[in-house]
């Protein structure tokens, strides 16, 4: 339920809304003239959908984008609070730097190499497992593909694909320099340098330092003890044009994270303090050109690593000195090559992919002493190749896409120092991924567009060869792993209706989902001492996507936005079988996400008022006996940005996150943080 103060905000934004609408509709009619109702094409263009440069409105696959004006005007620092207000994803978020993600019905997850939702930087693998970690900082958009992408990408694309498209400046030198400081006695910096440097070289620098010293204080106004952390991050890139059509960009970035504090769960009170070290850092190539007026090759290779180091103070029900408990460092390493050919309108992109993933885990005694850590290292290596067509008729209004992507899997367990309760081993597999999809553009700007692909998720390490002997009460536990395991797989297939008229200012889509999910891996207890793994259960997701915005000042005439906008994700169904053949909803996933609110621009003047609503969802509760199923409640955020630019160059922005100091929490037993205030001045050339 909103709370009195909430409706009337609301209620404030609709009497706006109407008195625009009533002042400016003589004005409306006069301004809608023949050439106003011919349609205007949208220049918007995405590269995740196909892998090469398309426009979104004239695809068949679900994309959304948010751009660099949305990223300014909506609080939040990193990439999932981001994601969550502006595409209505699934995130889970916890304090300590802890956050994951899961779209269209899949729960969010946030840590280990094997997920359901797949994180992109330019087109390759962003290196994070952990999504705290990825701030918006030199983010020119985010593009959120919603649907199967395996026959692209490979494994980790069932639910969808967020790709982070940073900055690149080409043109005149340009800069900006920020100071700020907010709520829980944060300050922060952030720094930022880029252009041509004569007429081929060019290059992007940029960097930021943000501390939070004081701890959170919750919407109920008592302090969440051990919530202060300080963060670090910048990158470089620097790029040459090599001839008339051929190019290279090498870029490099840093993310560091010192004495982040984790408080543990509420229900522990301040008996499980903590605090963790976190390094994510990355490195790529690219370089791309011409074969002639129709083919375009490029060349990717990239390395990137995340490194975390967790201190825990506390032994059983003790306070102790802090000690190392945990550290961990994966890695990321392949090479992309793609080929693009055009033959009239019709394209064809044909790739072959490359990567190893490498995993090591440490752990150790409160006296600093190693000990076996839970689970042995892993390694992945992956081989694939994939070919997607783009075929365009009647004077490109119909688009048909089809495609499809080999992958081959090299999966191993490695020997692991102080773990000598299982056996290193390794197994293959492969599988092959198709997808396809129509659009169709009418006149007037209303599209038609389906997809149907299949998506798959490969097993885990541990899954396919370990072989692990744990001493229990009765004997030996055997542990040990199949390698007859298939990928758990998914066949999603999507239809929708949009329609965009630039002229009016009006742009919605409404999509229809369904995804049913064969060959889930579960834990089998064959007997008493003896688990394995099996392929067998299955689930089921279907649900509805909408989109809306309305700008007025665009069938106004005005020389500036007054946007109303809204995006929602509702899950109709979201079951996973049970082993006694039962279907029980899938925990973490809300039964919808809303967000709406109104935002201007100016020019000079830029405002948002963003409401943010979560349904009911399911988890168990870990603290309860019996450990049952709970429902989490609905809730209601909202907040407000106001920006305004001075004499050309400088730039004050104040932000309120939940202005109206909502206690709630996304996850039981880690709730989010009241009313904070942030405000910024920013010098910009």
């Amino acid at each position: 339920m909103m709370r009195k103060n909430e409706r009337t905000v609301l209620k404030l934004l609709i009497i706006i809304v109407a008195m625009v609408l009533t002042t400016g509709m003589p004005a409306l009619a006069e301004e809608i003239t023949e050439e106003a109702e011919k349609s205007v094409e949208m220049d918007e263009m995405v590269v995740t959908a196909t892998r090469s440069e398309t426009n979104v409105k004239k695809i068949p696959t679900k994309i959304e984008v948010i751009d660099n004006l949305d990223l300014e005007m909506t609080v939040g620092e990193t990439v999932t609070e981001q994601l969550k207000k502006n595409a209505s994803i699934g995130v889970i978020e916890y304090p300590g730097a802890l956050a994951g993600i899961g779209i269209r019905g899949f729960r969010p997850e946030f840590s280990g190499i094997t997920k359901r939702s797949l994180t992109l930087k330019n087109g390759r693998p962003v290196g994070a497992s952990n999504l705290a970690t990825v701030l918006v900082d030199n983010v020119e958009r985010i593009e959120v593909l919603k649907g199967p992408a395996s026959s692209l990408y490979g494994g980790e694309a069932m639910g969808g694909v967020v790709n982070i498209i940073t900055k690149k400046n080409t043109e005149e030198l340009t800069g900006n320099a920020e100071i700020g400081f907010g709520s829980f006695e944060t300050n922060f910096q952030k720094a930022s340098l880029g252009g041509g440097l004569g007429s081929r070289f060019d290059f992007d620098i940029y960097g930021r330092r943000y501390d939070q010293q004081d701890n959170l204080t919750m919407g109920n106004g008592e302090k969440r003890a051990n919530t202060s952390f300080e963060t670090k991050n910048g990158g470089l890139r620097l790029g040459a044009d090599l001839g008339e059509t051929w190019r290279i960009d090498v870029s490099g970035d840093l993310y560091q994270g010192r004495d982040i504090e984790t408080p543990g769960d509420l229900a522990d009170g301040d008996t499980r303090p903590g605090n963790k070290d976190i390094d994510n850092y990355g490195m790529d190539f690219t370089l791309g050109g011409g074969l002639g007026a129709n083919n375009h090759l490029s060349f990717t290779g990239y390395y990137t690593g995340e490194e975390s180091e967790t201190y825990r103070r506390y032994s059983g029900s003790e306070i102790v000195p802090a000690y190392r408990s945990y550290d961990s460092e994966t890695s990321w390493r392949g090479l992309q090559i793609k080929d693009e050919i055009s033959w009239s309108a019709h394209r064809f992109l044909l790739g072959v992919d490359y990567q190893i993933i490498d995993k090591e885990s440490r752990s150790y005694n409160d006296d600093g002493t190693r000990k076996a850590p839970s689970s042995p290292d892993e390694s992945r290596e992956n081989w694939a190749g994939y070919l997607e067509t783009v075929w365009k008729f009647v004077d490109e209004r119909l688009t048909a896409t089809a495609g499809g992507r080999y992958d081959t899997f090299n999966v191993e367990t490695v020997d692991t120092p102080y773990k000598s309760d299982f056996t290193a081993n390794s197994e293959e597999f492969s599988t092959f991924s198709p997808r396809a999809g129509l659009n169709y553009l009418f006149d007037m700007g209303a599209r038609l567009h389906t997809t149907a692909g299949q998506a798959f998720v490969p097993p885990s390490a541990s899954q396919l060869a370990i072989y692990s002997e744990r001493e229990v009460e009765d004997g030996i536990m055997i542990t040990e792993g199949n390698a007859d395991l298939d990928p758990e797989t998914s066949f999603t297939w999507d239809a929708g209706v949009g329609f965009d008229r630039p002229v009016w200012g009006l742009s919605l889509d409404v999509t229809y989902f369904h995804t049913d999910i064969d060959d889930k891996i579960v834990d089998v207890q064959v007997s008493e001492t003896y688990k394995t793994y099996e392929n067998g259960l299955g689930a089921e997701i279907e649900g509805l996507e909408t989109m809306l915005s309305f700008d007025l000042g665009a069938p106004l005439g005005w020389d500036r936005s007054l946007e109303l906008f809204a995006n929602s994700t509702h899950i109709f169904k979201a079951e996973e079988e049970q082993s006694d053949g039962t279907m029980k909803d899938i925990h973490n996933v809300a039964e919808y996400t809303i967000n709406y609110g109104i935002q201007y621009n100016d020019g000079l003047f830029d405002g948002k008022v963003h409401v943010r609503n979560q349904g009911k969802m399911k988890d168990t509760d870990w603290n309860a006996m019996g450990y049952p199923e709970i429902e989490y409640p609905s809730f209601t955020v909202v907040d407000l940005a106001l920006g305004v630019t001075m004499f050309d160059h400088h730039h004050l922005l104040f932000k309120i996150d939940n202005i109206f100091d909502k206690d709630y929490y996304e996850k039981k037993g880690y709730p989010k943080p009241g009313r904070c205030f942030y405000a910024s001045y920013s010098f910009e050339f």
